[in-house]
Order: structure tokens, then sequence, then C-alpha cells
């Protein structure tokens, strides 16, 4: 019985907390939000250049029962955003900490690319656009490359300082123990250089979306959150855009949350290489 108590007890600690940090969490945006529709109400900025909140919901209430070809059209957006970003991301991580790690093991292929890295990486993603558009055309290969372009280079530049900026002690450590080459990456260099791994993921993951976004609206011929927020300034639908930007927000910030929180847990927090504030 002390036992199934002390389970209850654990668990309405546990839910408390939730709620507490969910509270904590909201209500900044609630309170940014009442702001908003009291400024509006009050007609201190016109309804047309600021639509209010409630305004805004019932549009996105709207737009999701719009549909073509029996799908909704939100969806379409999203899906098609996702579809570009996953290709583009992909293609980035994999290229990207495949480069990363030989800068990092060679000092040869560092001082070869290192300096086209320092040079490349501070360009915008978005100005890379207008030569794609000459190169590619317009579509979803411009704007797939712009997503590689977005994600790439930070890749490449925290995997290559994380592998080189492995203890040199442990790597001595190993090879006096007899360590061969793949033993040396897969159990010293590998985890070794994960902090600045995971970092370059998470900081690709968003400025990707950033790029994503970006070159929709340049290059999109149809579909995407982009095509669709620079599509409706056409029509001045501000609601719409606003729609779009929101949609913008909560995605990005789903897979911030939902896919490199979790998976920053599951490799440096769970070898002990991060300790929780």
């Amino acid at each position: 019985m002390k036992f199934e108590r002390r389970s209850v007890i654990s668990i309405l600690e546990n839910v408390k907390k939730s709620l507490t940090e969910a509270f904590s969490f909201m209500l900044p945006l609630l309170s940014i939000v009442l702001i908003w529709q009291l400024i509006v109400e009050l007609k201190i900025i016109s309804p047309r250049l600021l639509p209010p909140p409630s305004e805004i919901a019932q549009t996105f209430l709207e737009l999701s029962s719009q549909r073509t070809g029996g799908v909704p059209i939100l969806l379409i957006h999203l899906y098609k955003s996702f579809i570009r970003i996953a290709l583009g991301l992909s293609a980035a991580v994999l290229f990207g900490v495949t480069f990363g790690m030989l800068m990092g093991v060679n000092r040869v292929i560092y001082r070869m690319l290192q300096p086209i890295i320092s040079f490349l990486i501070p360009i915008p993603t978005l100005a890379w656009v207008p030569i794609l558009l000459i190169w590619t055309g317009i579509g979803d290969k411009t704007i797939i490359i712009t997503v590689f372009l977005g994600a790439f280079f930070v890749i490449v530049y925290n995997t290559a300082n994380g592998v080189r900026n492995v203890d040199r002690h442990l790597i001595w450590a190993a090879q006096i123990m007899g360590a061969n080459k793949w033993t040396l990456f897969t159990k010293v260099l590998l985890p070794g250089s994960l902090v600045s791994v995971i970092t370059g993921l998470r900081l690709a993951v968003g400025y990707s979306w950033r790029a994503l976004v970006g070159a929709e609206m340049l290059a999109a011929t149809a579909w995407g959150l982009g095509y669709m927020v620079f599509a409706a300034r056409a029509l001045m639908a501000v609601n719409v855009m606003f729609v779009g930007l929101i949609l913008i927000m909560v995605t990005g910030f789903i897979m911030e949350n939902c896919i490199m929180v979790p998976l920053q847990r599951r490799t440096i927090e769970r070898w002990g290489m991060v300790r929780e504030m």
C-alpha cells in the first residue's frame, strides 16, 4: 500500500509540474493575444492592417474547410513544405556530417575546405535564390537546393569543429590501448564530437525552415506555406497572411521540440555528456 501511495503521489507531482510548466509557457503568449485583440478593439490600429486574433481564427477555420480533390487546402500547403524540407535537409545532413567528419579527422582536407566554408557560410541563404532561379528555374529544385544550402554549411562547420576539439588525451589513451582507426572513430571521436554535431543539426533545422519559406515565396509555382503567404499579398488578404505566418511559427516550433529535443535527450543527455539545469 505504501508503494502504491508513493507511486500515486509521484504521478500527481509530475502532473502538477507539467501543468505549471505549460501555464508558464502559455501565459506570455496569451497575454500578447489579449493585448493584440484589445488594440484592435480600441481601433488603435486599423483591422485592415492588423486583423484581430478572433478574425484570424475564423479565417483559419474557413481555410480548413476549403478542399481541393477532397483534401483540405492548408494540409496540402503543409505537405508540400514538409516534402521539400525533408529532401533538402536529409541531403544536407548526409553530406554535411560526412564532410564535417572528414575535415575533422584529416588535416589536408580541413586545410582545403575550411577557407571555402568560411567564405560561403556568411552568405544569406536567400541570396542564392536569384542565381538558382537562373540555373534550375522556378519550381521544387530551386527550393530544395536552397533548403540544402541553408543547412549544409552550419552542419559541416559544427561537425568539423566538434571532431577537432575532442580531448587529445582521450585519443592518445585509446591509441595506447590498441584501438584501430574504426574503433577510435566510433568510440572516441564520434561520441566526443556529438555535442557540436547535435548543435549543428538543431541550428540547421531552424535555418533550413526559414530558407524553405523564403524560397517558396520566390520560386514556388503552387502550394507551400511560403507561397500561401506571398500569394495572399496580391489580394491584400492580410488574414490569410497571418494564418500562414502562425502556421510557419507553430510548425517550426513543433519541428524543434518534437524532433531535435528528443534526439538530444536520447544522445547527449542519455550518455551523461550534458547535465540538465
